[in-house]
Parts: structure tokens; sequence; C-alpha cells
């Protein structure tokens, strides 16, 4: 799989776009979404995190680190930002189906709030 380019040749400073827009899933009174604001909550990282919040009050059930990112010294690190680029339900069972921007793919079991990469 071919890997996103983390800064254009040439151009210092260079920011990334926003992220992709991710519908949340939501189902059985839980909505799950990609949570965009990690970085206040003094993460090692600012992105890759799952949610799981009650559907109705949008209490915070748990969260789910999804994937690790290394962000490489000396380049911005906003350029380097890797975030999901789609998230669906896996049909007949309590899983959840990521990709990120790049292209990496993994399979979360909301039951046992555990992350399988996928081929």
């Amino acid at each position: 799989t071919a890997r996103r380019t983390t800064m254009s040749a040439g151009l210092p400073g260079a920011s990334r776009p926003p992220p992709p827009e991710v519908n949340p899933v939501i189902w059985g009174g839980v909505r799950y979404q990609q949570d965009l604001d990690g970085a206040p909550r003094q993460r090692d990282q600012g992105f890759g995190y799952l949610q799981a919040l009650d559907a109705a009050s949008g209490q915070l059930l748990w969260e789910l680190k999804v994937y690790t990112v290394v962000i490489q010294p000396g380049l911005e690190s906003d350029v380097q930002e890797v975030y999901f680029s789609s998230m669906a339900r896996v049909a007949g069972r309590d899983a959840l189906a990521i990709e990120n921007e790049d292209g990496r793919r993994f399979e979360v079991d909301v039951k046992a709030r555990s992350v399988r990469p996928l081929p």
C-alpha cells in the first residue's frame, strides 16, 4: 500500500489539509467516532483514537488508540498527522473497520475494546 507523502519537496512549512470527514457509526445506543480533539487530553498523539459515546447524552463511555504514528523530528508535526479516512460497522459482528489516510486498515472489536491490524 502506498504511503502518503508528509511534505512536498521544496515546500518547507507546508501545512496539511483538514482531516477527512468520517461519519460516526451509531448502533446499540452508542456513537462511535474519531476523536479530533485528543491533543488537549495530554496524549502521545492527537489523532488515531476512537471514542465511544452514549448516543443520547453524548457522555464519553470509553476511548481506544487505534494506531500509532511516529512523528519524525525536524519535520512539522501537523503534516505528519494521520487521521481516519473511513469507518464502518462490520456486518454481523460487534466490530468496526477503520482505514486511515496512509491506507492502513484495522478492525476494532467494540466489546473487547481491542484492535487488530488487517492485511
